[in-house]
């Protein structure tokens, strides 16, 4: 190459550059107007989870194939990037300045060993990648124009620059050529059809359409899906550190009492009404699929596909920035009600998620929204109503809290205030004759073992963790705010659970509200009295179980094996998993507040769980959520099934009680 050929290539590289940087100030831009100052907390955690998901790739790595084809690509551009850094500071400036190269001797050789090796590796990954999207093509993977065009570039650079490498060692053929070896491989095909006197004279017009397609490439990723790769680890870096189980606050009713000021904006009506985090988010995702495969409204027929959510959300984002302002109002417009009510919040889609969306957090905003405006149906409507006037979802009078307990001998906690555990039976155990099965086979447990525990009675009203998932923040707080006093004024220390939804809320959402509680689920419990020896089973027939992963217990909070383990206790029983179980359990189709009103679905949620639990052709399908269990129940009556029992390891452990501790 002539010899100002580097100086010519920094002038026309420049350009490439003025257009990769605006590129990123247009999107920064509209992530960051309107939006409060830039601050990361809890710095060690972000960098931590930058690591382990950008990086290491891990939550890419979930799905073998595409997670694979991924990881060849991206290591194999990464290194050829870091390379190619490499050779222009050696060249054009490490021997500028200090007349000396770094890139010599044994490094050197192995130097060209590792860039040639990564090469082929980024084909293989590009071309498993195409093999993907146009022959195996699974469901919900769009195929783009910048998918085409991304593909293409990176070969047609991956495959020039190998060519020049070939042509490079077939004229000049160094001693240490094989190191090179495709190159090398290439240079003797060169040789061998004596084309070497004519490939070097179209080298530099190779050359430059090589650095110019690069220079492209480069310059495109503000523009193009290949953004990613700078959003996914910012995003990575700026995501909210709260707990899985914990919602956003968009406001301390606290303060507002205290104030006396309750003009507050509530929910998102407008792209500008989410945070500047969420909107890199939006920016973030690549189209994978994988959150709307993972989806159980999705699965049902609805109109909620995670995936595109999150990317009308982002055009929205870009599109009318320009135009209104992001004033446009979301929901009725790009976004349908339905879509946002179809939602179970079960975070399968967030535990997919490779990029690290919260669609959650997003879906709840508009919720809000919807909420404020009063735009709810006579069903959560009533919902609301019920939760207000009863104190529970039901509508059914607070006196009647403690009647699923007469005869059992439970105490209230003004009957015995020094008790250890405070028993939360919750509403579904309250009120549900289904679940108040499973209230008393807890208090048939509880007794066996000895454990002096109390119940609020009349005093325990709904933790209102459905109104804060449907949207009414304002309901939800006042519960906590409430509850919290009620647990400090009878010094509670520990709370036992049997419904995931209390658990979660306790555990991860009241201390925001001042609870300093110890919270267990009585998976949990069950299982640490059956190790101490506190409860003994006596040993039933054979039979087999499957166990369902309640959403709010597993995905949420990471509770697995506790369920488990006490299937393995009631022995001889044989424990058969669902194909999708622990982090990728399927929703039972109530959760997001589901339960208390009417979905459109083509085909219901419940009973797509309930039939992959027949397949297994067990005697037991085991729950340890109410909701999950009154699902399940649905679903018996509507499919017609009753070779399949549904029954809540508590009732399972109840049935198994020795008799001398009954």
């Amino acid at each position: 190459m002539p010899a100002l050929t580097a100086l010519l290539m920094y002038v026309v590289l420049s350009g490439f550059a003025a257009a990769f940087l605006y590129g990123i100030y247009r999107r920064f831009h509209v992530y960051l107007r309107e939006s409060p100052p830039l601050s990361l907390d809890h710095f060690t955690d972000r960098a931590h989870r930058v690591i382990i998901n950008v990086f290491a790739q891990k939550k890419v790595m979930r799905k073998r194939f595409p997670g694979l084809t991924h990881l060849l690509i991206y290591s194999g551009i990464v290194v050829l990037f870091i390379g190619t850094t490499l050779v222009a500071l050696n060249v054009d400036f490490w021997e500028v300045i200090f007349h000396q190269e770094f890139l010599v001797g044994d490094f050197y050789l192995f130097f060209e060993l590792f860039l040639d090796a990564f090469g082929l590796v980024a084909i293989t990954g590009l071309v498993l990648a195409i093999y993907r999207r146009t022959v195996s093509r699974p469901k919900n993977l769009p195929t783009t124009r910048d998918d085409v065009y991304i593909f293409t570039a990176l070969l047609i650079i991956l495959f020039t620059g190998y060519l020049m490498e070939g042509i490079r060692l077939a004229v000049d053929r160094p001693p240490w050529g094989p190191w090179s070896f495709v190159g090398y491989e290439l240079g003797a095909i060169i040789i061998a059809n004596g084309l070497a006197s004519h490939l070097a004279s179209i080298y530099p017009a190779l050359w430059w359409f090589h650095a110019l397609l690069a220079f492209t490439a480069v310059a495109s990723i503000p523009y193009t899906k290949l953004f990613h790769v700078i959003t996914s680890p910012l995003n990575a870096l700026s995501a909210d550190t709260r707990q899985n189980g914990e919602l956003s606050k968009p406001f301390d009713l606290r303060q507002l009492l205290a104030s006396g000021n309750f003009d507050v904006k509530i929910g998102a009506s407008s792209i500008t009404d989410f945070s500047w985090r969420q909107r890199l988010s939006f920016d973030s995702c690549t189209s994978c699929g994988r959150c709307t495969n993972a989806c159980p409204a999705s699965a049902s027929g609805t109109l909620l596909s995670p995936m595109h959510l999150i990317l009308k959300l982002r055009n929205v984002m870009f599109s009318h920035q320009r135009v209104d302002g992001g004033t446009q109002q979301l929901v009725g417009g790009p976004i349908e009600q339905e879509e946002l009510w179809a939602c179970t919040t079960c975070r399968a889609c967030v535990n997919e998620c490779p990029v690290l969306i919260d669609h959650i957090d997003a879906i709840v905003d508009m919720r809000r929204h919807l909420v404020s405006e009063g735009k709810l149906d006579r069903g959560k409507r009533d919902l609301l109503t019920n939760l207000t006037n009863t104190a529970n979802p039901y509508g059914l009078p607070q006196a009647d809290r403690l009647k699923w307990a007469q005869e059992l001998g439970v105490r209230t906690v003004q009957e015995q205030p020094d008790f250890d555990v405070l028993y939360w039976v919750g509403c579904s155990g309250s009120y549900d004759p289904r679940n108040q099965n499973v209230s008393k086979a807890m208090v048939k447990i509880l007794k066996a073992a000895n454990i002096r525990f109390s119940v609020l009675g009349t005093e325990e009203k709904c933790n209102c963790e459905v109104a804060r998932r449907i949207g009414e923040e304002g309901r939800f707080q006042q519960s906590a705010i409430e509850l919290v006093e009620t647990f400090k004024k009878h010094n509670v220390k520990l709370i036992l659970t049997q419904c995931p939804h209390c658990f979660n809320t306790f555990r991860n959402e009241y201390p925001a509200f001042g609870a300093n509680i110890e919270v267990i689920h009585h998976s949990q419990f069950i299982v640490q009295l059956i190790q101490s020896g506190r409860l003994k089973l006596r040993v039933d027939t054979p039979k087999t179980v499957t166990f369902h992963d309640p959403c709010y217990l597993g995905r949420y909070n990471q509770i697995f094996d506790p369920p488990r383990d006490i299937v393995k206790f009631l022995g001889p029983i044989t424990l058969r998993e669902m194909p999708r179980s622990k982090e990728n359990s399927f929703c039972c189709g109530a959760g997001g507040a589901n339960f208390w009103y009417k979905v459109a679905q083509k085909r219901k949620v419940n009973q797509i769980r309930y039939e992959e639990a027949q397949q297994l052709n067990t005697d037991v399908l085991a729950t340890a959520c109410p909701f999950c269990t009154s699902m399940f129940e649905d679903a018996t009556i509507t499919l017609g099934a009753s070779e399949l029992r549904v029954k809540d390891i508590a009732e399972l452990v109840a049935e198994q009680i020795e008799s001398s501790q009954s």
